[in-house]
């Protein structure tokens, strides 16, 4: 069964007749929605990769502090 779609006061949404609900019908304003959610991802991303990389420099750090300590109790 094809929906039946009718023009709104709003010319950026369209109304399906059996549900009555309402369909955006503003392609640009959904292209940008589409975009920031993609760059909100990429900072997401971003931010899980500098939280693995700040773990990693702990651990590092960690493991020198641990060998110069046992340079020191070495000698």
């Amino acid at each position: 069964m094809a929906k039946k779609l009718v023009q709104t006061e709003d010319s950026r949404f369209l109304r399906d007749t059996s549900s009555l609900g309402l369909i955006n019908n503003d392609r640009a304003a959904y292209a940008q929605y589409k975009m920031q959610r993609q760059r909100g991802n990429q900072v997401e991303t971003l931010s899980a990769e500098v939280s693995s990389l700040k773990q990693d420099m702990i651990e590092i750090k960690t493991m020198l502090v641990s060998m110069m300590k046992g340079n020191i109790d070495g000698k």
